[in-house]
């Protein structure tokens, strides 16, 4: 009997032992084949191939992806995207693309309908197929990175960390917070990106593309302190702080306790009361002091 034991426990040490040699030799393999992938991507980065080649590389591969190369190969392509974007707009800016592009309903330029010159249609076809989008401003129309697009073909696969900056992004580029000196979301709106722009910073200060979610995060807090040119906080005539803001402050202080925003608030509702919401001297220096280095 014991004989017959210590058969099977031979046996059953030597299958271990095979199974532990075919996990390594997997584990191995996997190596290899993400190194083979993220060298096969890095070709074409290094080649200098459009955003939509790296886009259609990492949606064919992605479940191949571990999600710190899928995280990697995101961050790149977006890199990638922003330097490809100075061509498109550079085309588009040139007067023999700009002054006709200007005549055309945006609907139409989107759709790519009823343009009649070749090399307006051809562009846009072009950089719409690489992952951009037009956009007007002050009568002006521009490229720019689709995000949302990116955030939809990738987030779901994509670390938090990832998907998070993607919604930040997206979330400005399917609509934008200012345009022409105005505001186009509401103070409240306003305050929600600021906060989740602050919690993002405060969650992944070392995000390799953190600077741009710094970037928008000033200019949402200086936005939601002062107003802008034809949407500002202090009435021209007057000089008092419209209620539409005040209430605002007052919402975003019960809703975010913890954040530092809701502490600003607090100092900024105190020094406004102060002044019986009026602008002053002191009112401003605050402002520039809390987001100086914004």
């Amino acid at each position: 009997m014991k004989k017959v034991l210590a058969g099977i426990l031979a046996i059953m040490l030597l299958v271990l032992a095979g199974c532990a040699k075919t996990d390594m030799e997997n584990d191995k393999l996997a190596k290899l084949n993400q190194e083979e992938l993220m060298n096969q991507y890095q070709i074409l980065i290094n080649e200098n191939k459009p955003a939509g080649e790296l886009t259609g590389f990492i949606k064919a591969n992605l479940t191949s992806f571990s999600q710190e190369n899928l995280d990697k190969a995101v961050i790149s392509c977006l890199e990638v995207m922003q330097t490809q974007l100075k061509d498109y707009e550079d085309k588009m800016f040139s007067n023999d693309i700009n002054i006709p592009l200007n005549n055309y309903k945006h609907e139409d330029l989107v759709k790519l309908q009823n343009i009649k010159e070749e090399t307006i249609k051809n562009l846009l076809q072009d950089a719409f197929s690489n992952g951009y989008k037009l956009s007007q401003s002050e009568g002006m129309y521009y490229p720019e990175i689709d995000y949302d697009l990116i955030l939809k073909e990738f987030g779901g696969q994509t670390s938090d960390q990832v998907a998070g900056y993607l919604e930040i992004m997206a979330a400005e580029s399917n609509k934008h917070f200012a345009s022409d000196a105005a505001l186009l979301i509401s103070p409240d709106e306003l305050a929600n990106r600021t906060v989740k722009t602050e919690k993002y910073i405060g969650n992944y200060p070392d995000f390799a593309l953190i600077q741009q979610v710094k970037q928008f995060h000033g200019y949402y807090l200086k936005a939601y302190l002062l107003g802008l040119n034809n949407t500002p906080l202090f009435d021209y005539q007057t000089e008092k702080a419209k209620d539409s803001f005040i209430q605002s402050y007052e919402k975003t202080i019960a809703e975010n306790k913890e954040t530092k925003l809701a502490g600003i608030l607090e100092e900024y509702l105190s020094l406004l009361d102060e002044y019986d919401y009026t602008k002053s001297e002191e009112i401003m220096d605050f402002v520039t002091g809390v987001t100086s280095d914004k």
